[in-house]
């Protein structure tokens, strides 16, 4: 078959199949789970055909194919006799033992743990989000934004935003490790419209067992069932070791729900709360007052985030900043720097000599301009760091008018020429003003790109 030979040298240099416990792909990588990451031969997978680059994340190897990745994937699975998406079974004094072994590493930690839960709901938001988008045409187009027809798709589309705790919920308890069912019990004690209608009456406090504390609506909020599911998570595994075997089914939920969701009511609800609105707010002003340099800084610097895995910290803040107020001043300053990375391999693509170089670059700047960024950074601009110095020049310039000019985006999504719905929102002229900033980013670093050149291998 067409990927044989390439999974069959994927398979030998990462040490063989029976170096691999588990294998799984994303949207542009094949990652490899290894028992010994040692035996991993880097620099021979980077030269295969077909392979963009290679990133080493702790014990798991991500090998970047890009667009072709589920086709080799099925491959790989069929070579090795491997499970589809088999599950992680990890011993936990080995996890134990691996963290204390990357101690300066916690941040890596913190970033992936953020990543595991809140990228499983972005599709669902970007879902959510073009269907406001598409309504919002619809309006302009001549429907009746007082009609039925109106109302029942804007309810669709609102619907995600108002239950979101319960797909937060979900997904946390999946990356904390707690029973999923428990957690989301925890979400709609807390949801629950007996507090929704005692603050529609003016109550802003209530107490329990004589202990006073603050009501707060958590619809459409982000960080306190977050919190609330991560300590849930631990009083839920304290009392699988002390609750009989016989007795778990039944009495570890039932504590856990009876501890679990009062403390988050009364302290993590209302603080989480008032730390996320801090961080939705802090994120709105530094942009507002900011202007042109906080866009210059954040498009600049925001390609080296996603090679670090801290560009996973701000989906939280962007979350928030769309549930809270309905739009975000990040996405499009972001999405200036993807641009950048678009209009640099697209330099590249221009000035290469060699064809197999041409072939990535190509590739790799029409993944880009759709919003997939990885295979022009890491298959492209990084590798030959002039062009990721361009992009990240390009990133800024954009990043900086986007600033500037107060754009906005209305929905979630990967920010890109293809995802424009995403910025048309109450200002008719917004999504036209951030398509101009991509483009300016995707010109000035495929330009600087030309003019400076790469250094083929």
């Amino acid at each position: 078959m067409k990927y044989t030979e390439v999974v069959k040298a994927i398979v030998e240099h990462v040490g063989g199949k029976d170096n691999i416990s588990v294998a799984t792909h994303c949207m542009t990588r094949l990652r490899l789970n290894l028992k010994d990451s040692s035996k991993v031969e880097e620099d021979a997978l980077k030269k295969l055909d077909g392979v963009m680059g290679v990133v080493n994340k702790g014990q798991q190897t991500q090998i970047i194919i890009g667009a072709s990745v589920n086709e080799v994937y099925t491959e790989f699975i069929e070579y090795t006799g491997m499970k589809e998406e088999a599950p992680v079974e990890e011993n936990l004094d080995e996890l134990k033992q691996d963290l204390k072994n990357r101690k300066g590493n916690l941040l890596t930690v913190f970033f992936e743990t953020v990543a595991g839960i809140f990228n499983p709901i972005v599709p669902a938001l970007a879902g959510a989000g073009l269907v406001r988008a598409i309504l919002t045409i619809a309006v302009v187009c001549g429907l009746d934004n007082t009609g039925n027809t109106y109302m029942v798709i804007n309810t669709i589309a609102n619907g995600i935003f108002t239950f979101l705790p319960f797909l937060l919920a979900a997904s946390a308890a999946k990356q904390f490790k707690m029973d999923t069912f428990v957690a989301m019990t925890i979400c709609a004690g807390m949801m629950s419209s007996t507090w929704a209608t005692l603050i529609g009456e003016g109550v802003s406090a209530f107490s329990f067992l004589k202990i006073p504390f603050t009501l707060v609506n958590y619809s459409s909020s982000v960080l306190p069932i977050v919190f609330a599911v991560w300590f849930a998570s631990w009083v839920e595994k304290g009392l699988r070791k002390i609750i009989p075997g016989a007795l778990k089914i039944i009495v570890v939920p039932c504590l856990t729900i009876l501890v679990a969701t009062p403390i988050s009511l009364m302290t993590i609800g209302p603080l989480a709360t008032w730390v996320g609105n801090l961080l939705a707010n802090g994120v709105t002003v530094l942009f507002e007052k900011g202007g042109l340099f906080a866009g210059l800084i954040y498009g600049g610097i925001y390609s080296s985030m996603v090679v670090l895995g801290i560009h996973h910290g701000m989906v939280p803040v962007l979350v928030q900043g769309i549930t809270a107020q309905g739009f975000n001043y990040i996405s499009p300053t972001s999405g200036a720097a993807n641009m950048g990375q678009a209009g640099a391999a697209f330099g590249t693509w221009l000035k290469a000599k060699n064809q197999k170089t041409k072939t990535i670059a190509a590739s790799a700047t029409i993944a880009a301009v759709t919003g997939v960024t990885e295979p022009a950074i890491y298959g492209v601009n990084f590798k030959y760091k002039r062009p990721f110095m361009a992009a990240a020049i390009g990133g800024a310039a954009g990043g900086g008018v986007a600033s500037f000019l107060g754009l906005k985006a209305y929905a979630m999504g990967g920010p890109s020429f293809l995802n424009f719905a995403m910025f048309i929102g109450e200002e008719s002229s917004n999504v036209w003003l951030v398509m101009a900033c991509f483009a300016l980013a995707f010109v000035v670093a495929a330009a600087i790109t030309y003019i400076w050149g790469i250094e083929e291998e």
